[in-house]
């Protein structure tokens, strides 16, 4: 199998609950879509790896939150290009039936994908595993908006002082 090389660095128990799903070039494919400050595939494997750490110590089905969350934005296509404007209430669901068609899922996992978005979309969380991948999709999306947001500051900071300093030694010419 040819990884890209980050996904050689997971747990290999990890690795090995969700392998079918990252062989599936449908899920490969989540790798080209931008999402927040990275890709669809690399934000869902941070979610999917978090979440089945906490499901490990809470005792809960931490095999379905692995399948569950890394699925959870499986909804295959650029949301930024404008063609689906209900993407934040919609995208779950468009997620939920792209898994479907692809995978058997289990209602565990099927909760977790549809119920992700709460408060913003619907349903209410059906299992305590819904809540955690929905929480710990919260707590990753949230680092990533504030990572880039950090990036932009930078990034246009630094062309502030670019501009400040080109006048600086014009006013001096």
């Amino acid at each position: 199998m040819d990884y890209p090389r980050y996904l050689n660095d997971l747990d290999p128990v990890y690795a090995a609950v969700v392998a079918t799903l990252l062989e599936h070039a449908d899920v490969r494919g989540m790798d080209g879509f931008r999402h927040h400050d990275r890709t669809a595939l690399t934000h869902s494997i941070g979610v999917s790896t978090r979440a089945w750490a906490l499901a490990r110590r809470l005792g809960l089905d931490a095999e379905s939150v692995a399948r569950g969350a890394l699925l959870h934005d499986f909804f295959l296509y650029d949301w930024r290009d404008g063609t689906n404007p209900r993407h934040p209430t919609g995208h779950a669901r468009v997620a939920l039936a792209n898994a479907r068609a692809r995978f058997e899922l289990n209602p565990v996992e099927e909760d977790i994908i549809v119920s992700h978005m709460w408060p913003i979309g619907k349903p209410f969380y059906s299992y305590s595993e819904s809540a955690l991948v929905s929480l710990v999709d919260k707590y990753v999306s949230t680092m990533e908006v504030a990572l880039l947001f950090v990036r932009t500051l930078r990034s246009f900071g630094y062309a502030v002082a670019q501009r400040l300093k080109a006048r600086l030694i014009a006013s001096r010419a």
